[in-house]
């Protein structure tokens, strides 16, 4: 069976894996036991064999496709196939030959951007990032890619794309409607949001977990029946996020940051959250630049969380790096449109930096998202009295009065054992 004809205009890539049943199928296959060491962690023998059988079916299907008729088509879903697999070499080839065949494809650059990423070439990987850009300059996602992805972006491209992404704000505070698919193109096999909770390895497993989370199938494989030494006693990935917790807990913050540093290469995923809690231990101790780089490498691993991109936002705010913090806004708002913490949280930084006009305009999207955000009725009361509306500032004063009022209520009403206006009476 052949793959699915997919719009190479439309970033529907996230699926793509999916659409051929029998890839599907072997990828199902590895995943399964994937998931089976992370819970049971046992048996690694027995899963050797089966990721071993998985692979080794999965080469043959590509190995299938690679004999087919060539086409445009077929490089590029080899190529997401081949990236998948973790054979990233074999990936580039074909999106390289793909590009060959149609130079306007700007999702074919897209995909080679982020796979040289993974394979560590950030040059290039910047320079295919503002390669997909310039053939999609309308597009609000490649417009921030190419403006947090690349360092050598030149001052006049930098502000093109800073007003793509005012544009795409603009329609957002006109009611945007929420995507169909997470605008975020991810390709991992296994995705760092795997488990909502981190999966961290001890003994051999920290091995294994390290190659999975690099894409490294193979080598991964081989460590499930590699005897050699494991992880020294004390520094697999499950003891140091222990360690962490504790110096955490006993207020030894460095210490906790440099255990939990060195958990991360010995975990499955989740490693995005253990990124969050480094940079809020780095803002804790001051250290700006050390927490906007840590919540960088986690929206690099989740790249689809809003509130992890709004937490990302206020650390740029924090650093009064506001066009750094507007970009994670708009991207914040490209996955959720209706996110009324973002819309209020982007409200809140114009009105700090002294633009209490864009506050109002922010504030007004987020109430009427959530109406009864009453903190959002005081920002939007101060906006307008800043801005020399008083009557408006006036009546949002007194909203922010009521509903704060009735929060206070509710609040005493929950700690008297009444669960709401209607609830039980004591």
């Amino acid at each position: 069976m052949g793959l699915k004809t997919i719009s190479v205009a439309a970033l529907t890539f996230v699926a793509l894996a999916a659409t051929a049943p029998r890839i599907e199928a072997q990828e199902s296959a590895f995943l399964a036991v994937v998931r089976e060491l992370a819970t049971t962690r046992s048996g690694l023998s027995a899963a050797h064999d089966r990721m071993a059988a998985a692979l080794a079916e999965w080469d043959r299907q590509i190995a299938r496709l690679e004999s087919q008729s060539d086409s445009f088509q077929r490089h590029l879903d080899l190529g997401v196939m081949y990236r998948r697999r973790g054979r990233l070499g074999e990936a580039l080839r074909q999106f390289d030959a793909a590009a060959t065949l149609q130079p306007g494809a700007t999702d074919v650059q897209l995909l080679r951007a982020l796979t040289l990423e993974a394979a560590g070439n950030r040059t290039e990987a910047a320079r295919a990032y503002q390669a997909a850009w310039a053939r999609d300059l309308a597009s609000p996602v490649k417009a921030y890619l190419a403006l947090r992805r690349t360092s050598d972006l030149d001052a006049a491209s930098g502000e093109r794309a800073r007003t793509v992404l005012r544009d795409a704000y603009s329609r957002i505070l006109s009611g945007s409607p929420r995507p169909a698919s997470p605008p975020f193109l991810t390709l991992e096999l296994v995705p760092d949001t795997l488990s909502p909770t981190p999966i961290a390895g001890d003994g051999r497993l920290s091995r294994v977990f390290a190659r999975l989370a690099s894409g490294q199938l193979d080598e991964a494989t081989a460590a499930l029946k590699d005897s050699g030494p494991a992880a020294s006693e004390g520094d697999s990935a499950v003891e140091r996020i222990a360690r962490g917790r504790t110096a955490e807990r006993e207020g030894r913050l460095s210490d906790a940051r440099r255990e939990y540093t060195a958990a991360l290469a010995g975990m499955l995923s989740g490693r995005h959250a253990v990124y969050v809690g480094i940079a809020r231990l780095a803002q804790v101790e001051g250290d700006v630049d050390g927490a906007i780089d840590a919540f960088a490498r986690a929206v690099r691993l989740s790249p689809n969380d809003p509130v992890l991109r709004r937490e990302f936002a206020g650390a740029f705010v924090a650093a009064g790096r506001f066009d750094d913090a507007f970009a994670e806004f708009v991207a914040a708002l490209l996955i959720a449109p209706h996110d009324a913490d973002v819309l209020a949280a982007i409200g809140q930084m114009f009105l700090d930096s002294d633009r209490p006009g864009d506050a109002i305009a922010a504030l007004r999207r987020a109430l009427a998202v959530k109406a009864d955000r009453y903190q959002t009725h005081y920002a939007l009361a101060v906006a307008l009295s800043r801005a020399g509306q008083a009557e408006e500032a006036a009546r949002e004063f007194e909203r922010f009065e009521r509903l704060s009022q009735q929060a206070l209520e509710q609040r005493r009403r929950v700690a008297a054992g009444q669960a709401g206006v209607d609830g039980p009476k004591p």
